[in-house]
């Protein structure tokens, strides 16, 4: 059986994380912030990430006196959707050029993809950049507020992509510490990646064959 490597999305596979004024992401939660009459501040609208919803939906909520937090939610993920597929469409979200070291890996490994983002922006992504030749599972959360307990730092995804390839064992490569967390929740080893930062294991796709050579043959 082949081992098994799981990316992150967002920041390793492909290039969508800006958060600049005019950008997708930026868009969508000012216009959610918007529709419910919340100021529409660069603070508040951070406030819409997964990770700051899921430790903090209740309190910002009952801040802005929003009664029923699942509309928000659904209405938040709206947006989001809406967004990112017309960013898509209209080229402003980049595959990175060095995802194509993974045609390579795929001989040898069994590749998975776990996203924060919804399960119907992930399938978007791999129709969209053909990825399905790569990757034998994708799998994204859930788009109800109660998914969010779904989302990473929390293991499940990260093992639902286990069972479906069939291993115990692999390794995860993240851009964030809550990718790190998560693959050690699942028993896999977390593999960081930062472009342009020296502070992590690797500062590129084109480095991970080597990386994972260089750990296989001192384990």
């Amino acid at each position: 059986m082949k081992p098994l490597i799981g990316f992150d999305m967002d920041g390793v596979i492909i290039d969508s994380e800006d958060f600049s004024e005019a950008n997708w992401i930026a868009a969508a939660f000012m216009n959610t912030l918007a529709e419910f009459g919340i100021p529409k501040s660069e603070e508040n609208a951070r406030a819409l990430y997964v990770k700051n919803m899921r430790e903090n939906s209740a309190a910002f909520c009952q801040r802005f006196g929003i009664d029923v937090p699942h509309l928000f939610w659904e209405r938040r993920e709206a947006h989001y959707v809406a967004e990112k597929f017309a960013a898509l469409e209209a080229g402003q979200i980049h595959l990175y050029q060095d995802v194509s070291a993974l045609e390579v890996l795929s001989r040898n490994y069994s590749l998975g993809l776990v996203s924060n983002s919804p399960q119907t922006v992930v399938d978007r992504v791999i129709a969209h950049f053909s990825l399905e030749r790569l990757f034998r599972v994708w799998i994204g959360r859930g788009s109800a507020l109660a998914d969010l307990h779904r989302a990473k730092p929390a293991p499940d995804m990260l093992n639902e992509m286990k069972t479906l390839i069939g291993t115990d064992q692999g390794y995860y490569v993240g851009d964030q510490p809550d990718d790190a967390e998560a693959a050690r929740a699942a028993s896999l080893y977390p593999i960081t990646l930062r472009r342009g930062d020296g502070k992590c294991d690797i500062t590129s796709l084109l480095e991970l064959e080597a990386f994972l050579e260089h750990r296989e043959e001192h384990q």
